[in-house]
């Protein structure tokens, strides 16, 4: 029968507690100069207290030790986004950051001490994540998994080169879940026409027809004003969304020049534009009588004056395209129809970026790659063609 190590006797530094392994360091104060011991504990087996040990010695050495803190990773990651990071982001960005830390950073790795965050501990997160289900009941995208470990990552950076309170970064050393980005897969004209006329009756009827024809967010279409639209252009520089369980309104866009872009109208989308607005008209005069009109200046309302809901143009969008007999897409996918049709059309890329309000065309470049590959088939035949025509 082996014995067991004896407890509280210290050889070459290392100690056994009773339950665990530890190990002590002379560390030098910053002032004085003068060392004093620090005990780090915690350790399951003797080989491993050594091993910490030797590291933290060669870092004392180096001048890169970092004193242990029993400080949890969830105890950081909070006061991080709370009280430092917060005043950087926008309101609906700090809500999307502070969903994924409260549903999925915390519960994952927010017990572990901050000091004894490795690489293996954000691995093994990675993987759990991804294959347990989420919130929701279902399997978290990879994409929501990458997401969650961008943000992992930008707090521990704060934690190594602001605080100092760890020696490297952890997460920087284990590369982030695979995505494999879907190609948007919007309707064709043809499928938006048989929509649209199905769509005509409803009161949001242009509602969807202006998403289409103009590829704005739906956020950007329920903050746009009666004084957005000039008869020709409308001013897209705000934005209605969810933050939490708040409906806000951003005043700036996703994205464009300073937050803001003008998007010309053609003609017909004019007409309509004014059509709406004598809808709208006659809906004032019906709910003034009864005294429940709320003049709110949106384009896009309730029957009596107050703001859509922000969900409801996406369930009504979807019951529609069910009525219509169409395969199911995202209301957001009408953006993509228009930007796909643009390219396809031969508009130039800036001129289709400025309209989006994409920051860069790059931006643009590479969510519609699958056009320009779709266009690079045909380019031979096409230089070809021109080329015997001018012959």
């Amino acid at each position: 029968m082996s014995k067991s190590p004896k407890r509280n006797i210290v050889k070459d530094g290392i100690a056994f507690t009773g339950k665990s392994w530890s190990y002590v360091l002379r560390i030098p104060d910053p002032v004085t100069g003068k060392s004093k011991p620090k005990w780090v504990g915690g350790f399951d087996t003797q080989e491993s207290a050594l091993l910490a040990r030797d590291e933290a010695r060669v870092a004392l050495r180096k001048r890169t030790y970092v004193p242990p803190s029993e400080r949890t990773v969830g105890e950081f990651l909070n006061t991080w986004l709370h009280t430092i990071h917060r005043q950087q982001l926008k309101v609906t960005t700090f809500h999307a950051y502070e969903k994924i830390v409260r549903n999925y950073l915390v519960p994952g790795l927010g017990l572990i001490k901050l000091s004894d965050l490795k690489p293996s501990d954000v691995q093994r997160f990675y993987t759990e994540t991804l294959s347990n289900p989420g919130v929701s009941g279902k399997n978290l995208e990879p994409r929501t998994v990458e997401f969650a470990g961008a943000i992992l990552k930008k707090a521990i950076k704060y934690a190594v080169e602001v605080e100092g309170v760890l020696a490297f970064n952890p997460v920087s050393r284990v590369a982030l879940p695979k995505t494999n980005p879907k190609v948007p897969t919007p309707w064709n004209m043809q499928e938006l026409d048989t929509y649209l006329e199905t769509a005509r009756t409803h009161r949001l009827f242009f509602f969807f027809r202006l998403s289409a024809y103009t590829g704005a967010r739906r956020g950007e279409l329920l903050a746009l004003k009666w004084t957005d639209f000039d008869g020709s252009y409308i001013t897209i520089s705000k934005s209605r969304t969810l933050a939490g369980r708040e409906v806000i309104e951003a005043n700036s866009t996703k994205g464009g020049k300073g937050g803001k872009r003008r998007v010309k109208l053609d003609p017909e989308t004019i007409e309509l534009f004014n059509e709406h607005r004598k809808r709208q008209l006659e809906e004032v005069q019906k709910f003034m009588k009864l005294g429940a009109w709320n003049n709110t200046g949106y384009v896009f309302v309730q029957e009596n004056g107050l703001p859509l809901d922000t969900g409801t143009p996406s369930h009504l969008f979807g019951k529609l395209s069910k009525v219509a007999g169409l395969r199911s897409i995202r209301l957001h996918d009408l953006r993509h129809l228009h930007a796909t049709e643009l390219l396809r059309l031969g508009e130039p890329l800036h001129v289709v970026s400025d309209r989006l309000g994409h920051k860069d065309p790059m931006v643009t470049a590479t969510i519609y790659a699958h056009v320009s590959d779709e266009q690079a088939e045909t380019a031979s035949n096409t230089f070809a063609n021109r080329t015997r025509n001018a012959i």
